[in-house]
């Protein structure tokens, strides 16, 4: 199963330098819009769905797509009916797109003996008081992570683990690590994917291995929101009852 990985396209998604490759399964890490907007995440979403020679498409909210966390906050009711009319699940399904917020789908497909479980999430510890923040090191981060079943085999969430594609360098912050350690935690003692794909630090955009896990920033905007990373290419196969992720250079 191949899977084409792209993350943080902030509403220039028409203008990405490169083109989609062909692949079984397109995956977006978040970041859709600039703020969430209307126009802007209508646009994707229209977008998305018109993509072609994918049999599933799922993508996760970022923490510039505003409206995907106030349309469930009480003081914003009705203010996001233009959301909920767009993201209706049936229609969306229709044109193979799921979007997944702490919450999984399965996929079948005869190359493996079992389903194969994708999970997504949009959470990340505080960044500039954006969407989807929430303390680092909290309890209530770490009740998100918490909700991750064991097996899941392909977890996508915005932002990184802990010092794995989430180191960044600016006046802002300086040099350091901002992934959140908490994820980290449970991604080398309890989760163990078989794939991992965020986005969220556009200059760690790249592929690592971490014992059992291929680990992709997936980032589609360098640092100053040029749309010209390519899309990560990964092939999901099984070998001996293991689910293994294998990045694929083209």
């Amino acid at each position: 199963m191949r899977i084409v990985c792209i993350s943080d396209t902030h509403s220039l998604h028409k203008l990405m330098e490169h083109e989609l490759p062909k692949g079984d399964v397109l995956i977006h890490a978040g970041d859709i819009s600039n703020k969430g907007g209307e126009v802007d995440v209508t646009n994707f979403i229209y977008w998305f769905q018109n993509i072609q020679g994918f049999d599933t498409k799922i993508f996760i909210a970022g923490n510039h797509d505003f409206c995907f966390e106030k349309v469930n906050q009480p003081h914003h009711k009705g203010d996001y009916d233009w959301l909920k009319n767009l993201m209706v699940p049936e229609n969306l399904a229709q044109s193979d797109v799921y979007y997944l917020e702490d919450d999984f789908m399965i996929i079948e497909r005869p190359e493996f003996s079992r389903p194969i479980k994708i999970y997504g999430s949009p959470w990340q510890p505080n960044f500039y008081d954006w969407a989807f923040n929430l303390p680092r090191m909290g309890e209530e981060i770490k009740s998100k992570w918490d909700m991750i079943p064991d097996d899941t085999d392909v977890l996508v969430t915005h932002g990184p683990p802990n010092e794995i594609r989430d180191f960044v360098s600016n006046w802002r912050q300086g040099d350091m690590n901002v992934g959140c350690e908490l994820l980290r935690h449970q991604l080398d003692n309890r989760i163990k994917p078989s794939l991992h794909v965020f986005g969220h630090i556009h200059g760690a955009y790249g592929a690592v291995y971490n014992k059992e896990t291929l680990y992709v920033n997936a980032s589609s905007c360098t640092e100053q929101y040029n749309p010209s990373n390519k899309p990560i290419i990964v092939d999901l196969n099984e070998y001996d009852g293991q689910i293994i992720a294998t990045y694929v250079e083209e």
